[in-house]
């Protein structure tokens, strides 16, 4: 188990890299409009958080296939957890908030470099 602190400068600078500029992850007032509190994560930035941190800890795997469903939005100033159920070639992936509801959950399919 990972824990991330998900930052508004994490989000603006892959909002930059990604050229995904959506208000709804960079503007509070965007937010709001839709009923957040604040900006919210994008998800492609959680999915390759959570392939990052794994490999980091994992310098000998390769991902080669990986899916995500996203079950509800994070927002920005919140810390994710990142859980990683190994099995064999593959990786059970679970992203929850520190109350423990679900973001995400998928698998990675993994193997030796």
């Amino acid at each position: 188990m990972m824990k991330k602190f998900i930052t508004a400068e994490a989000i603006r600078q892959y909002a930059a890299a990604s050229q995904d500029l959506a208000a709804i992850h960079l503007d509070e007032d965007a937010a709001a409009e839709v009923g957040f509190k604040r900006p919210i994560a994008h998800g492609m930035y959680l999915m390759g958080l959570a392939q990052s941190l794994y490999l980091a800890e994992h310098r000998a795997q390769w991902i080669t296939r990986y899916e995500l469903k996203f079950h509800q939005p994070i927002e920005v100033d919140n810390v994710v957890i990142f859980d990683f159920v190994e099995d064999d070639c593959a990786v059970k992936v679970i992203l929850t908030t520190e109350a423990g509801d679900v973001i995400a959950s998928g698998a990675f399919s993994v193997k030796e470099v």
